[in-house]
């Protein structure tokens, strides 16, 4: 994909490169000429102290030293400074690879009907919801359109749209080239249910902060690549894998989640995922895990011990149907702050044994049904903190 040049506006074959750096470079050039010229003169000392004292040899070999450095000075460093001008100046650009001017996504889609999504569509009608996702649609609509996107499919360009018709089945290739970067990708392939599997690798997120719902109801996706995601500007994820219901496990090791605030429903209804390591998420923005890893069915450990929940006000239905979890770690919890733990544990039927130790529930106003269905889960085998009783109520587990 060409870049524009900022200055002229024509396509450049190549990089364009920060000035900022260049500077820098050019003042480490300079600096190291400045050093030179200095040992130079220390040099030239040296060998007028040697002169003095008759001993030639000693002088000469300081002299060739001298002499290495004068066409150093004189050449070389010269040369490097008119290069990295040439290069400030756009008149010298370096061509490079071309993976690394690619700023795309790479899905594949199993097609058994006529028409299927390839994004959302964000068919909306704007009069109607609250205006927190009306934002979100419009946010949405203006970084996925036609003016940013260039798709192929089978490697043949077509037309923008967010759906493709044809009467052809089976599995298709289908590429998104974006030409800036995008800023939100909330709502991106909600409801594309016939995308089996997406290679994320040479997508640049640098410049996102909205993940809202990014893969919502991608039901069919059964791979994903998150290898190279950059996170770091991101402050929601909430329900960003909602319904990935076929995702058996998730690569999150590259995750960045310093700025998060929202995970509410991020993993919810990932019913066939079997593993997920978190050791790399950063929680302590965070304050809302409501549902987060609700019928996750198919987990049977999780350890959350790196979670730092002392922001979180709502932990509600987190762990709703994970039927197959048999431990947890929650040592690391601080529920200080938190208001709701409803339905917390509800239907966590394998769940034998449970250490809330670290559970401080003054502040929590709804724990109704908190350990609800988690009929291997016995009183005796829940740890608590003495202070913290209502743990235990009868009404809970009803």
């Amino acid at each position: 994909m060409a870049e524009t040049c900022p200055n002229c506006g024509g396509i450049l074959n190549g990089k364009i490169i920060d000035n900022k750096i260049i500077d820098n470079i050019l003042s480490l050039n300079n600096n190291i000429n400045m050093t030179l010229l200095e040992l130079k003169n220390q040099i030239e000392n040296i060998v007028n102290e040697f002169i003095n004292k008759k001993n030639m040899y000693i002088s000469s070999q300081l002299k060739n030293v001298n002499t290495l450095i004068n066409n150093l000075l004189n050449d070389d460093i010269e040369k490097i400074n008119n290069e990295l001008n040439k290069i400030k100046n756009k008149d010298y650009i370096t061509n490079i690879k071309d993976n690394e001017l690619k700023n795309e996504i790479i899905c594949i889609y199993n097609k058994q009907d006529n028409e299927i999504n390839l994004l959302h569509d964000y068919n909306y009608n704007l009069f109607s919801g609250t205006e927190q996702y009306k934002k979100l649609y419009l946010e949405g609509k203006n970084n996925i359109n036609g003016n940013n996107i260039e798709i192929y499919i089978n490697n043949k360009k077509i037309e923008f749209d967010y759906k493709y018709k044809s009467n052809k089945k089976g599995n298709i290739k289908v590429i998104f080239k974006f030409n800036k970067l995008l800023t939100s990708t909330n709502y991106m392939f909600w409801k594309c249910s016939s995308l089996i599997s997406i290679d994320l690798s040479s997508f640049n997120t640098s410049n996102v902060n909205n993940m809202c719902m990014m893969f919502d109801s991608c039901s069919s996706l059964k791979s994903i690549d998150l290898s190279s995601f950059n996170n770091s500007n991101v402050n929601n994820m909430d329900s960003m894998f909602y319904g990935c219901s076929s995702l058996k496990s998730i690569d999150l090791s590259s995750f960045n989640t310093s700025n998060v605030n929202n995970m509410s429903s991020m993993f919810w209804n990932c019913s066939s995922l079997e593993s997920i390591d978190l050791s790399s998420f950063n929680t302590s923005n965070v304050n809302n895990m409501n549902s987060m890893f609700k019928n996750c069915s198919s987990l049977e450990s999780i350890d959350l011990s790196s979670f730092n929940t002392s922001n979180v006000n709502n932990l509600s239905s987190m762990f709703w149907n994970c039927s197959s979890l048999e431990s947890i770690d929650l040592s690391s919890f601080n529920t200080s702050n938190v208001n709701n733990m409803s339905s917390m544990f509800w239907n966590c039927s394998s769940l034998k044994s449970i250490d809330l130790s670290s559970f401080n529930t003054s502040n929590v106003n709804d724990m109704s049904h908190m350990f609800s269905g988690c009929s291997s889960l016995k009183k005796e085998n829940i740890k608590i903190n003495e202070s913290d009783k209502r743990i235990l109520n009868d009404e809970l587990f009803k």
